[in-house]
């Protein structure tokens, strides 16, 4: 009887400590959730009505976690402004340049399994790269002070370009003379009498290694390393990728990114099943590329959304295999989520492992410090394996932390993860080239939502 009584009580004590472990648990987790006021967050749903009643974007998908929770869902205007439906938390869009961060990863994965390293020289994978040549603004050529490596074609210091990008070489021409691109071609230049915007639906190539090989020919505007310079180098991660994995680029990323992270809904095509959740693409009459001046009709287009590619006809809805990995991406708000709250987590989401802490150290490493698009320098960032890091928040103009990382892409979408506050934000929209950027007001308006 007395063991009895003894095992009862001791029980009942592990009970109070389980309930009371419990308790804090919950406790920690609810002042974490409501360490930011409601009240607050809800200016950033007025700023994005606001913005939608204007006509200046069709509508948005705009979700931010703190700790992998929701503190703030804004789903509201149209997938299709004509056709008035209504965006759905759901949606498929094109995310654009916010492929790139996940094409980092996927190659990280494979310097993680020791099969590439980033000082290895592009011509090992692809050997027409061994001839490649520098221009200068001169149009003379030269050759290579040494090779372009893995890590030049992931930070943007290759010397390779976008066609579409202002430079002063004779390299944007050879570009547009060869069609030395792997995407669906946007012409960002427009006339006045001009009235169809629609996306060509195919790419001049058969297979992203094809565009690679052919990119080779071209020439680099400086020497590997020598700057920062925008261009098409994730791309050829894709086809090292392949090369390496013995898999198409596509389906490595399904495999050792998507799937384990139950990002279903991501990849480079819409599967018909899917054509009612895709959104039409507008571009804007007040934006502008470089030096790119655009015209339009004011009397056929009164308003500022122009539609660019409908969701019914979109080159996306058939499956190409020039599997583009610095653009060519479709995903949804809740996929681009996970990823966000991976990076948050160091290469981990959940039980499941996608990167090492090595790797991850490698992925978030600052390698070139204050670059800058289009002569606009980002003081206090630096520029990680295919996406952004801020190096100093007290020079950036954002009120992220140290460590945070972040992208965007081409038609609006923007999306960070702070792991310091363990904050994800992804801001999903389809116009092509905005002249308004969110990224300031939407980090400004979510950090001072704090308690």
């Amino acid at each position: 009887m007395k063991h009895l009584i003894f095992l009862i009580i001791g029980n009942f004590m592990n009970f109070q400590r389980l309930y009371i472990f419990l308790f804090l648990i919950f406790s920690i987790n609810f002042l974490s959730a409501s360490s930011f006021s409601d009240e607050r967050l809800q200016r950033i749903t007025a700023m994005l009505d606001d913005l939608v009643e204007e006509k200046q974007f069709p509508g948005f998908v705009t979700i931010i976690t703190k700790d992998g929770k929701p503190i703030l869902k804004v789903v509201n205007g149209y997938k299709d402004i004509d056709k008035k439906i209504p965006m759905k938390e759901d949606a498929l869009f094109r995310i654009y340049s916010m492929s790139k961060p996940i094409t980092g990863v996927a190659l990280m994965i494979l310097v993680d399994r020791g099969l590439i390293k980033l000082s290895d020289p592009i011509s090992k994978f692809i050997p027409e790269f061994k001839n490649t040549k520098v221009v200068n603004e001169a149009g003379d050529f030269f050759d290579l002070d040494r090779p372009v490596t893995v890590l030049d074609a992931a930070t943007h210091t290759s010397g390779l370009i976008y066609a579409w990008l202002p430079t002063e070489t004779i390299a944007n021409d050879i570009y547009e003379e060869k069609n030395l691109h792997p995407y669906y071609y946007l012409d960002l230049e427009v006339t006045a009498d001009q009235t169809d915007f629609s996306i060509p639906a195919g790419k001049p190539f058969s297979n992203i290694c094809e565009f690679a090989q052919e990119l080779a020919s071209a020439p680099l505007v400086h020497q590997p390393g020598e700057k920062w310079t925008y261009g098409v180098g994730m791309d050829l991660l894709g086809c090292i990728i392949e090369k390496v994995s013995g898999m198409t680029f596509g389906n490595f990323m399904k495999e050792n990114i998507f799937d384990p992270l139950g990002m279903k809904d991501t990849s480079f095509a819409v599967p018909e099943s899917e054509i009612n959740r895709f959104t039409s693409m507008y571009t804007h009459k007040g934006a502008s590329v470089g030096d790119i001046q655009r015209e339009f009709n004011d009397e056929i287009f009164p308003d500022d959304l122009i539609i660019m590619d409908s969701y019914e006809e979109s080159p996306y809805l058939k499956m190409n295999k020039v599997e583009d990995g610095g653009s060519g991406l479709i995903s949804t708000a809740e996929d681009y989520l996970k990823f966000g709250q991976m990076l948050n987590d160091r290469g981990s989401f959940g039980e499941k492992t996608i990167l090492s802490e090595e790797a991850f150290t490698m992925l978030s490493k600052s390698y070139m410090e204050n670059f800058g698009l289009l002569g606009i320098v980002s003081l206090g960032m630096g520029q990680a394996i295919c996406m952004a890091k801020i190096t100093n928040p007290a020079f950036s103009q954002f009120y992220q932390s140290e460590g945070s990382l972040s992208w965007g892409g081409a038609a609006s979408t923007i999306f960070w993860a702070d792991p310091v506050e363990d904050i994800v934000l992804v801001h999903m929209t389809q116009v092509l080239g905005h002249p308004v950027d969110l990224r300031v007001d939407l980090d400004r308006l979510t950090y001072s939502s704090r308690n």
